[in-house]
């Protein structure tokens, strides 16, 4: 028997929903709890979205930084219906709030590569890379564990892909040398130096063949204290951790501490598909996974943030804005909505609660989560002894 709250989720879809929506609904039901399903008038359509916004009045931000982004697998068939641009489309108001927009993009844009024969590999055709710039995502992410699905001549497509559609790939090249090269980009007056970082060697470039950087420690003393004296702010990305996993792991810590010792502002983690704590050392903001954004697989336990920096001379101001991106919710499909009202204070009380420490730090104010950090300048702290 449906719960008078399972009931509501099941009929409550309004007069837009298509045609199987009760049938949808209780399908995800069977995977996810009616506590985590935001009610309807929870989430924003960007016209909603976009007089909210204007509403509030606020200067532009800096960096908007969003999850992982795959826009194959399941995606395929929503985008074929409803256009290239259909992912975006419910949160373009914000994403169009700041001059760079920093994503993770997995899964290879490739036309003739082909996938390998290995477990959850994407594959997605490289016209695709369009609807990025359109959507005002500029800068992607490549350091992942997908950069290599299509083999190394499908990092090389999908590197001619962004390319072709004007997005600028981080973390990811030809070669090595290329792929520790940061992405320098202008924002309110500041000069913001990104950097990105996937682990794994079996991804990474060589002299020879394209891939990621890796992000040793000494890699990242090098490449950020370099980076640092050419530019006003400094933001380090990185692909680690477990999927669906809820705890940052020690060595994630080490590593994030380490590159705002080496001087970074920021540092940006995601690859478990759901969110993990926030953590402020040296008065310097670590999301260890801001989660999924527009991802094309049906899993039911994924979660996002979508993330807002302003930097100023002396501080730095971040809006948390929580995403629902359950697939399998037929309001969603495919599509990541920003969440407003009940649902988003819920999620964003768990990220306090779950970051401790850090979370003390965190205002929950309209559905946003707001950090106002001092700029401090780091004392030299002592080189790390491992990679």
């Amino acid at each position: 028997m449906l719960t008078e709250r399972t009931r509501a989720l099941v009929l409550s879809g309004g007069p837009s929903v298509p045609s199987d929506y009760e049938f949808r609904m209780k399908n995800l039901l069977r995977f996810v709890s009616p506590k985590d399903i935001p009610a309807s008038e929870d989430l924003f359509s960007a016209e909603l979205l976009e007089n909210h916004l204007a509403a509030l009045g606020e200067p532009p931000l800096s960096l908007i930084a969003v999850g992982d982004i795959m826009l194959g697998g399941r995606a395929r068939r929503p985008i074929k219906e409803h256009g290239r641009d259909y992912p975006f489309r419910a949160v373009l108001p914000i994403l169009q709030r700041a001059p760079i927009v920093l994503g993770n993009l997995e899964g290879a844009l490739a036309q003739t590569a082909q996938k390998q024969n290995r477990n959850f590999t994407y594959r997605a055709r490289p016209k695709v890379a369009s609807s990025l710039l359109r959507a005002g995502i500029n800068v992607c992410t490549l350091a992942n564990n997908h950069l290599v699905d299509c083999g190394r001549e499908g990092v090389l497509e999908t590197l001619e892909a962004l390319a072709v559609a004007g997005v600028t790939p981080l973390g990811a090249a030809a070669n090595e040398t290329a792929a520790h090269v940061p992405v320098v980009r202008e924002a309110g007056g500041l000069r913001i130096g990104l950097l990105g970082y996937y682990w794994n060697r079996r991804c990474a470039a060589t002299a020879n063949l394209p891939g990621s950087a890796m992000g040793v420690f000494e890699e990242l003393e090098t490449d950020i204290g370099k980076l640092r004296s050419q530019v006003d702010r400094v933001v380090v990305t990185f692909h680690w951790g477990r999927p669906y996993k809820p705890e940052p792991s020690p060595r994630a810590r080490a590593k994030a501490r380490f590159a705002i010792d080496c001087g970074a502002h920021a540092v940006i983690g995601h690859h478990p598909h759901i969110i993990q704590a926030l953590e402020i050392y040296r008065s310097r903001p670590i999301f260890y996974s801001i989660g999924n954004f527009a991802f094309g697989s049906g899993n039911s336990k994924a979660e996002g943030l979508l993330l807002g920096f302003r930097f100023e001379d002396a501080r730095t101001l971040v809006s948390v804005y929580p995403l629902y991106v359950k697939n399998r919710d037929p309001r969603v499909n495919y599509q990541p909505k920003l969440m407003r009202g009940n649902a988003a204070e819920q999620l964003l009380r768990r990220l306090v609660e779950i970051s401790k420490r850090g979370g003390r730090h965190l205002r929950i104010e309209g559905g946003t989560g707001k950090l106002d950090l001092p700029l401090l300048i780091p004392s030299h702290r002592k080189k790390a002894k491992t990679a």
